[in-house]
C-alpha cells in the first residue's frame, strides 16, 4: 500500500512540475541572459594549471555546445594526484567563494588528503511538493588542513581563507537559465549527467537561497574512517571520469558544427583548434579497473535511475562493496538495495513525452518499477541506507539533524555566524 502512495505522489510531483512551470514575478517568463562562449585561451590557461582559479557569469557563460561553464564538473588533476594511502588528491572546478545573489561563479584548485577525512553524510535537502521528491548529495567532513586551495592571494593580511568540507552532487547539465524539468528528465539524452564540486558553506548558501534545507545524515561505513576515505576516492573517481567523457563528447560536436558554419576566430587564432587542444587533454583520466566505477556510456541523467540521490547511493553501494572485497565489515551490515543504473526501460523515458493524464494511465506500471526499484524514490534513500545498517544510529533510531539558514547551521547557529 505505502508503495502504491509514493508512486502516486511521484507522479503526482511530476504533474505539478508539468503544471506549474517557473514564470517570473508578473506571471511571465524571465527574460533570458544572452549567453557568451567562453574564451578558449582562458580555458586552456586554467586547464594547464597556469590560473588555478576560473571566475564565471553564471547566467551568461557557456561552453561549446551551449552548457553552462558554471556547471562545469569536478575533474581529478591525474598529473599531481594519487590514491595511495597518505597521498594527496588534486581536483579543479571547486566551486567557492562566488556569489550567487549577483551571478558570479568562481571555480577553484584544491588540494584534498584523503586521510584527514572525519566522516561521510548523506544530505536530503528537500525540494517542496511530495516529501518522495527530494534532491541527495554527499558531504565529506576534513580535520583542519585537509582541504588546501591553491591560488589564493599571498598579499592579503588576517586569516586566510578555509575550507573543511566539500559536497559532491550528481546534477543535470544543461544551458545557464535553463531549469530542470523532472518530467523531461525521465529521457536519458536530454540532459548530461555530471559530477560538481562545491564547498560546503558554498553549496548550503546556494540551497538556502532557494529555501532548500538540508538534512543530514552521518554514513557508517565498514573500515570506520577508511569506509569515508573509499568513499570519497569512489566518488571522484566516478565524478571525474563523467566529466570527461561528457566533455569530449559535446566538444566533438561542437567541432562538427564549426566544419560546418566556417572557423571562428579567437582572441589568438583559431577558436576551433584551442579546444581541439583542450579535447585532447580531456584524455588523460586514470582507470582504476573497476568497471563499477567506469561511467562510460551510463552520462544520460534520467529521473528515476541515474539522479543525483540514485547516483549518491550507487556510489556508497560501490564504495561499500569494494570495502568488503578489502577485508573490511562491520557489525549490522545488511545486503542495500543497489540501484540499478544501467537499465532504463522504454516506457519510463517515453514519460518525458506524456501529458497529465498519460503520466496517471501509467501509474500501475510504476508501482510495479517502484517496487523493484525503491531508490527511485529519493526521499526513501536514507530508510534504504538505514535498513542496510549504513547509518549512525542513536537511540534505536538513525542520527539526523536538521539545518537552515534561519536557525542552526552545519557551522553554528546563524545568529552566531552572520553578520547583524
Amino acid at each position: 500500500m505505502r508503495k502504491w502512495v509514493i508512486s502516486i505522489a511521484l507522479l503526482a510531483g511530476i504533474a505539478v512540475l508539468v503544471v506549474n512551470p517557473f514564470e517570473g514575478r508578473d506571471g511571465e517568463p524571465p527574460t533570458p541572459v544572452e549567453h557568451r562562449t567562453v574564451d578558449a585561451r582562458d580555458v586552456i590557461d586554467y586547464v594547464e594549471m597556469s590560473a588555478t582559479t576560473y571566475r564565471a557569469r553564471t547566467a551568461r557563460d557557456v561552453l561549446p555546445g551551449g552548457l553552462s561553464a558554471a556547471m562545469a564538473p569536478v575533474f581529478v588533476v591525474w598529473s599531481r594526484s594519487s590514491f595511495s594511502t597518505g597521498e594527496s588528491i588534486t581536483i579543479r572546478n571547486l566551486n567557492h567563494g562566488g556569489n550567487p545573489v549577483s551571478g558570479v561563479t568562481v571555480l577553484r584548485t584544491a588540494v584534498l588528503r584523503p586521510e584527514r577525512v572525519v566522516r561521510a553524510e548523506y544530505i536530503k535537502v528537500p525540494l517542496g511538493g511530495p516529501s518522495a521528491i527530494a534532491h541527495g548529495q554527499l558531504r565529506f567532513v576534513f580535520e583542519p588542513g585537509g582541504i588546501e586551495l591553491l591560488g589564493v592571494d599571498a598579499t592579503a593580511v588576517g586569516e586566510a581563507d578555509s575550507v573543511t568540507d566539500i559536497v559532491l552532487s550528481w546534477e543535470a547539465w544543461r544551458p545557464p537559465g535553463t531549469d530542470y524539468d523532472m518530467l523531461k528528465g525521465m529521457d536519458p539524452t536530454v540532459y548530461q549527467l555530471t559530477m560538481r564540486a562545491y564547498s560546503g558553506v558554498q553549496r548550503f548558501v546556494e540551497d538556502a537561497l532557494q529555501g532548500r534545507d538540508w538534512t543530514v545524515y552521518t554514513l557508517a561505513l565498514p573500515g570506520e574512517s577508511q569506509g569515508a576515505i573509499e568513499l570519497l576516492k569512489v566518488s571522484l573517481a566516478m565524478g571525474d571520469g563523467a566529466g570527461r567523457y561528457v566533455t569530449s563528447e559535446f566538444l566533438e560536436r561542437a567541432e562538427d558544427a564549426w566544419v560546418a558554419d566556417g572557423p571562428r576566430q579567437g582572441s589568438d587564432g583559431d577558436a576551433a583548434a584551442s579546444w581541439r587542444e583542450i579535447q585532447g587533454k580531456l584524455a588523460g583520466a586514470q582507470d582504476l579497473g573497476d568497471e563499477r566505477i567506469d561511467m562510460a556510456g551510463r552520462t544520460g541523467y534520467q529521473t528515476a535511475l541515474r539522479s543525483c540521490a540514485t547516483m549518491a547511493l550507487y556510489e556508497v553501494s560501490v564504495a561499500t562493496g569494494r570495502l568488503l572485497e578489502q577485508g573490511y565489515t562491520r557489525e549490522g551490515l545488511r545486503p542495500l538495495k543497489t540501484p540499478g543504473i544501467d537499465e532504463i526501460p522504454e516506457w519510463i523515458a517515453q514519460l518525458s513525452k506524456a501529458n497529465v493524464a498519460g503520466l496517471f494511465l501509467r501509474g500501475p506500471k510504476m508501482i510495479a518499477f517502484v517496487h523493484k526499484n525503491p531508490s527511485a524514490i529519493p526521499g526513501d534513500i536514507p530508510k534504504l541506507l538505514d535498513e542496510a545498517g549504513l547509518l549512525v544510529r542513536k537511540g534505536g533510531k538513525p542520527v539526523r539533524r536538521e539545518f537552515k539558514i534561519s536557525g542552526e547551521t552545519p557551522w553554528g547557529p546563524a545568529d552566531q555566524v552572520l553578520l547583524r
